[in-house]
Parts: structure tokens; C-alpha cells; sequence
């Protein structure tokens, strides 16, 4: 526990697109089912996880509240003191909002997708969460990033030709990634994520790792 609270990791990127929004979910869905008491924030003015659980029948049970002001680092705050992990999925864009949420943040996960497009907005993704570290607030205690390969063509070489680029440059990955899956538009069809349809399929397999990975950033 961070000074007695639990941990903000936000969800963020410069380009829309990259997968965020079910990254997310699938992060806080493999969390609580793993015993975290997670809570989520939906900072997207898109409002993406609101309806992802709202499809639901019933709901997902996922504490999912929306904040798309200035007021999320405070919001965040408050659900930390009452929960272990806190995940926030801020817009697709750079707002004030995205600052605010990782002027608390733990850990930034910044979603790519193996195209040109992407790797420029992570790069810009990875120059913004640094202005922030070298913020007086933020100086004592910077937080740490990780991309995260989405919506990954198995067998493809392209994602491990990017994640070698990347690595080489001396961006920190996640070593799990997130595959281009059918199951993940079948089940927010439901609102629901790969895990709770079927906890042995690849793609739950996939969110495992990558919520393995995330807790072992924050020492959990």
C-alpha cells in the first residue's frame, strides 16, 4: 500500500484507437477477480466503460465512476483509500484531465499498436508523463510507465520488430501483450471482458500476464 492507500494506475495515451479502453477494463476485471479491491475511473469524455457495463445483464460487478474534470486526481484519491488498485482511462487526446489523473498515477500504461502512427504518439505519451515527473509535486516521486503491444496480429513479426525498435530506443515494455482477439468484441458485446467468459481461453491467458505484470510494478 502506497502511505496507506491503494494504487492509481492510469491508462493513457495521445492517439485514439490504441485499445485503452479494454486494456483497461481487462486490467481492473483480472484484478478483482485475482481478490484486489479495484475501482475504476472512466476520464474518457467518450465514456466508453460506463457503456461497456452498462450492456451488461446484469452489470459487471466493477466499481465504475465517471470524472472527465479536473477533479479526477482528488476522486482518485478518495477511491484509494478504500480500495487496493485504482484504474483510470483517460482520453484518447492530451486535456487537462489526463495531467491531473497522472498527477497521482503509481504507474502509466500507455497502449500501442504496432504502426508508425502509434509508436509516434507513444514516444509523445512518454515526453508528456516526464513533463509531469518533473513537476515540483511530482519531483520526490516519479512515476514509472510501461507500453503495453495491443491488438497484436498473432505470429506476425511486425509487433516484435516494433517492441525491439522500442526497447533498443530504452522505452519499457510490458513483456505480455494484448493480441487481436474476436472474444474481446464478443464479450463487450455482454459487458463483460475474455475472463469472465472463459478464465482458460488465449485471451484471458493474455490479460493474466499483463495484470501479473502490472502488480508486480506496484509490488503487489
Amino acid at each position: 500500500m502506497r502511505n496507506g492507500t491503494g494504487a492509481i494506475v492510469v491508462m493513457a495515451t495521445l492517439k485514439g484507437g490504441s485499445g485503452k479502453s479494454t486494456a483497461a477494463a481487462c486490467l481492473a476485471a483480472h484484478c478483482q477477480l485475482g481478490g484486489l479491491r479495484t475501482a475504476m475511473i472512466d476520464a474518457d469524455p467518450q465514456a466508453s466503460l460506463l457503456h461497456w457495463r452498462d450492456l451488461g445483464d446484469p452489470p459487471v460487478d466493477l466499481s465504475i465512476v465517471a470524472e472527465t474534470s479536473e477533479e479526477v486526481a482528488q476522486r482518485a484519491r478518495n477511491l484509494a483509500r478504500e480500495s487496493e488498485i485504482v484504474v483510470i482511462d483517460t482520453a484518447g487526446f492530451r486535456n487537462r484531465t489526463m495531467i491531473e489523473a497522472l498527477s497521482v498515477a503509481d504507474l502509466a500504461v500507455i497502449p500501442i499498436k504496432a504502426s508508425p502512427l502509434d509508436i509516434s504518439a507513444a514516444i509523445d505519451t512518454v515526453r508528456l508523463i516526464e513533463e509531469v515527473n518533473a513537476t515540483e509535486e511530482r519531483r520526490p516521486r516519479p512515476m514509472n510507465y510501461r507500453l503495453l503491444l495491443t491488438q497484436v496480429t498473432v505470429g506476425s513479426a511486425v509487433a516484435r520488430h516494433v517492441r525491439n525498435e522500442l526497447a533498443q530506443a530504452g522505452y519499457v515494455l510490458f513483456d505480455a501483450e494484448l493480441a487481436n482477439r474476436v472474444v474481446y468484441a464478443e464479450a463487450s458485446l455482454v459487458g463483460r471482458m475474455p475472463i469472465h467468459l472463459d478464465a482458460r481461453s488465449a485471451a484471458a491467458r493474455d490479460g493474466e500476464a499483463f495484470a501479473r505484470e502490472v502488480r508486480h510494478a506496484l509490488g503487489r
